[in-house]
C-alpha cells in the first residue's frame, strides 16, 4: 500500500471539489490548496493585457529575512507602506479604482477567491478596514525569488486595528505568468523559520499558469528562485471570530 504523505498541498478539481483534503487543509493537516484552472487560459490573457497597459513599478524590497529583493508589483501592499499608512492609503485608493475599470471588469476574479476561501472555512468574506478605510483587496507581484520567512500581521508591529482579532492568516496566489524553471513555493510543517532551515519537512508547489494556491502564510515558506518571469495576483485573508478578512 503506498503511504499518502499528509505534509502536502492537494489538487482541488472544480467539477469534483475533494471535501476531504479541504477539511484537512482547515485543521492543518494539509500544507495548502491548488484549486486546478480557477482562470481559463482566455481570462488570463485579459488580465495579462491589462497589466501590460497599466505597468508594473519594481523597486528593492525588505524580504523578512535581513536582506533585500528586487519585487514588482502593481497595487501597494501594507508591508512596503508600515511607516506610512497615509501613503498606503493614498495608493489604495488609487489603484483600487484602477483595478476596478481595468481588470475587475473584464475578469471579476476577487469575488470567487473570496467564496472559495469562505466555503473552506465557514465564515462570510469582507475586505479588511483600519480606522474605517479599506485595505487593498490584491496586488500583481512579480517576485523571481523570496528567503524562508513567515508572514503573520499581528507579529509585524503594524499598528492595524484589525490585526490583533486574526487567529490565522493565509496567503492566496493566482498564477498568470511561470518561469521556465525554479518559481516554486516551498511551504515547510514548520512555523519557526530557523527550524525550518535546518532541514525541516516541507513541499514544494510548481506554478501552474491558471492555478490558486492557497496556503498558511505562517508556516515558514520561501519561493525557489526563478528562470523567468513569474507573475501572479496575490493577497492575504485572515480569521477573525466573525467573518474571513482579506487584505495585502
Amino acid at each position: 500500500m503506498v503511504e499518502v504523505r499528509k505534509w502536502a498541498v492537494e489538487d482541488i478539481n472544480r467539477t469534483t471539489p475533494n471535501l476531504a483534503a479541504i477539511k484537512k487543509f482547515s485543521t492543518g493537516d494539509r500544507a495548502g490548496l491548488r484549486f486546478e484552472n480557477f482562470l481559463q487560459e482566455y481570462q488570463v490573457d485579459l488580465i495579462l493585457h491589462a497589466i501590460s497597459k497599466i505597468g508594473i513599478e519594481y523597486y528593492d524590497g525588505d524580504d523578512k529575512a535581513g536582506g533585500v529583493v528586487r519585487k514588482g508589483k502593481l497595487g501597494p501592499n501594507f508591508f512596503r507602506f508600515k511607516s506610512d499608512h497615509s501613503e498606503y492609503f493614498r495608493r489604495a485608493r488609487i489603484f483600487e479604482k484602477v483595478f476596478e475599470e481595468r481588470i475587475l471588469t473584464l475578469v471579476n476574479f476577487f469575488p470567487r477567491v473570496q467564496e472559495v476561501a469562505s466555503k473552506t472555512f465557514s465564515l462570510p468574506p469582507a475586505v479588511a478596514e483600519h480606522n474605517e478605510r479599506r485595505m487593498m483587496n490584491f496586488t500583481v507581484r512579480a517576485l523571481p525569488e523570496a528567503p524562508i520567512h513567515r508572514d503573520w500581521m499581528p507579529g509585524e508591529n503594524c499598528g492595524l486595528s484589525f490585526a490583533s482579532r486574526l487567529s490565522d492568516q493565509f496567503a492566496w496566489n493566482i498564477y498568470l505568468k511561470t518561469p521556465r524553471s525554479g518559481g516554486q513555493t516551498r511551504i515547510y510543517k514548520e512555523q519557526d523559520t530557523a527550524q525550518a532551515a535546518r532541514g525541516g519537512e516541507y513541499v514544494d508547489v510548481a506554478p501552474r499558469v491558471g492555478d490558486l494556491i492557497i496556503f498558511r502564510s505562517t508556516q515558514a515558506h520561501s519561493v525557489l528562485p526563478s528562470d523567468g518571469e513569474r507573475l501572479t495576483l496575490s493577497g492575504f485573508f485572515g480569521i477573525t471570530p466573525e467573518k474571513l478578512l482579506f487584505w495585502v
